[in-house]
């Protein structure tokens, strides 16, 4: 039986680094993303998070998208950073946030990257990462990578339009996962590739980004607003900006937008 999902009970578990030193635990809230902000806003440390055992308002990378939140089922979490980074690069944490995801999903079941921010098992979402910053003057003052992963949903947990797209680690393994040691997992892992990504640079995570990813050499649609675009995918280049290239055989640089794989490979 998995151990009551508390601020105690993951303290004893987060012990070691900085990655959640301090715990900032609410049993409902809005969205982890928009209190971490505050806190960071506020002067929280590099390390800070904000966990919750549901959200009322969470909501994906795009402002119209809601992230579905049910309480005593997944993981809802913030980690306030302060990188000594450029804030172009910024974006490279959410590739930093989806390596170190699969790296503890993959323990589980077989997972894939999506890019830039999901992580799908079976063909399906069960995780994805919203990275907000803010900058003072020409640099960082901090970034909050928010994490939501379907830990312990059923089928009728979710809505009618995401039952087909969505899924989680207990519909792919077809047992509970303890919340709390995916969780300690999670923050131990998320430091190990961050510092790398500080010490290293990009390059180390890009190639790990890779080896998870399965739309390489694949023929993909990737929409951006009213703009749809379709090649295949040559990888992700050292700026974290997908690589297509279409029918032409000229190379196309996708700074954002939802990606869509049109074969099977």
């Amino acid at each position: 039986m998995d151990r009551i999902f508390h601020k105690a009970n993951l303290e004893e578990l987060v012990t070691d680094g900085f990655i959640g030193k301090r715990i900032h635990f609410f049993d409902e809230i809005d969205s982890t993303n928009n209190r971490a902000v505050s806190l960071a806003v506020d002067g929280a440390c590099e390390g800070e998070v904000v966990i919750a055992d549901q959200q009322t308002a969470g909501r994906g990378r795009f402002r119209d998208r809601v992230w579905h939140s049910p309480q005593g089922r997944n993981l809802y979490t913030s980690i306030i950073l302060r990188p000594d980074i450029q804030p172009a690069y910024a974006q490279l944490l959410t590739l930093v946030a989806g390596v170190a995801l699969a790296e503890v999903l993959s323990t589980y079941c077989p997972v894939t990257l999506k890019w830039p921010n999901d992580v799908l098992a079976g063909g399906r979402k069960i995780s994805g990462i919203l990275t907000e910053m803010k900058v003072r003057g020409r640099y960082i003052d901090f970034v909050v990578v928010g994490i939501g992963v379907n830990i312990n949903m059923e089928a009728n947990d979710f809505s009618e339009e995401l039952i087909d797209t969505s899924t989680s680690l207990k519909m792919q393994i077809s047992e509970n996962v303890s919340r709390l040691d995916l969780t300690a997992h999670l923050y131990r892992m998320f430091e190990k590739w961050y510092r790398i990504f500080i010490d290293k640079g990009f390059l180390p995570i890009r190639d790990r980004w890779v080896e998870y990813s399965n739309i390489i050499g694949r023929t993909i649609e990737v929409t951006d607003r009213d703009v749809v675009r379709t090649g295949t995918c040559r990888g992700i280049d050292n700026d974290g900006v997908l690589l297509l290239s279409d029918d032409n055989n000229r190379t196309i640089q996708i700074l954002s937008g939802d990606v869509r794989i049109l074969n099977n490979g």
